[in-house]
């Protein structure tokens, strides 16, 4: 094992390496018996962060469509030109909230259901086609994480990430407009970090008590933008005045030891029992850094307050979603 990972960390000069058991990545199937994954430029696991044509380029917004998109305000994003007329109106029944309307133009924000609950998307449509999902620069990007609608919270078993929250609201929006399209045709892109030109998502769970690590280390040719996190934990709590037990189970995020995110569960009150969600978004600061090789650590931990009769029954799991924004070489 020892000479594996050493031949693995090898590849740090000229690719991102995340080096973890059963990891999943956006686009890249889970590996198996401490596997590594190498990837750069736009292979799999690696999502290229491309312009759209509306960007940087006077005039070319109201040539192109896009012509109102709030640059300014928005973060990571995906987009994609339908080349087909939209009914605006129609867009308006998939807000909760609709921000702004032009005569051409109209923005709102959409529920995406997640882990957890829903997640609200900001969706920019026009009449010259374009659909652009976002997050705004102060959401970190690892909200685009789509655990799956049909993933056992249980015992998750996340092989492959095949779609975003973003990707998501986009197909709300064009199903809603009623327009055929291709969802191979949707592109991302960083309107917070416009150098960036590569974003990696990989996740990392676990479903019974102890801890699974995933080890990444990220080329120190590389400049890293961003590195976020969406923490969660779905749990069972029990108090039932000493018959079961006082238990409750919790979770933390460290990298390299240092505790990042700490869910905040605890017993429920007196004989009430129940099943709970808590989920964090947030940025690894300065804990992730390119040039090192770095142990993100994900616990899942029933936790005993007092004695119980009989073994407590263990409902849940606990997860990590990582986002890094990059630039190659």
């Amino acid at each position: 094992m020892t000479k594996r990972l050493g031949l693995k960390v090898l590849a740090i000069s000229i690719a991102l390496v995340i080096v973890a058991s059963g990891v999943a990545m956006y686009g890249y199937s889970g590996t198996e018996g401490g596997e590594g994954i190498s990837e750069s430029g736009g292979g799999k696991g690696v999502i290229s962060l491309v312009p759209p044509p509306f960007i940087g380029v006077a005039g070319a917004a109201e040539a192109t469509g896009g012509n109102a998109f709030p640059e300014d305000e928005a973060g990571i994003s995906a987009y994609v030109n339908t080349s087909q007329t939209i009914d605006l109106d129609k867009l308006k029944t998939i807000f909760t909230e609709v921000e702004e309307v032009g005569d051409n133009y109209i923005i709102g924000i959409t529920p995406i259901p997640d882990f957890g609950g829903d997640i609200d998307v900001h969706v920019y449509a026009d009449t010259d086609g374009w659909i652009v999902a976002y997050f705004t620069k102060d959401e970190p990007a690892a909200k685009i994480m789509q655990w799956g609608k049909d993933t056992d919270v249980d015992t998750p078993q996340i092989t492959e990430i095949t779609t975003t929250t973003l990707e998501d609201a986009i197909i709300k929006a064009a199903d809603a407009a009623g327009i055929l399209w291709s969802v191979r045709d949707i592109k991302y892109y960083d309107f917070e970090y416009p150098n960036a030109n590569g974003m990696t998502l990989f996740v990392r769970t676990r479903a019974t008590d102890g801890t699974n690590i995933t080890q990444v280390e990220i080329p120190a040719t590389y400049t890293l933008y961003e590195a976020s996190y969406y923490h969660y934990i779905y749990y069972r709590d029990y108090n039932y005045g000493g018959y079961y037990g006082q238990w409750y189970w919790d979770s933390k995020l460290k990298v390299d030891e240092t505790t990042i995110s700490d869910a905040v569960t605890s017993l429920p009150p007196y004989r009430t029992t129940g099943e709970k969600w808590w989920r964090a978004f947030d940025s690894y600061g300065g804990w992730i850094t390119t040039g090192t090789l770095h142990k993100i650590e994900i616990s899942y931990e029933g936790i005993e307050i007092s004695p119980g009769t009989r073994p407590i029954e263990d409902i849940g799991s606990a997860g990590v979603a990582t986002v890094l924004i990059y630039r190659t070489g």
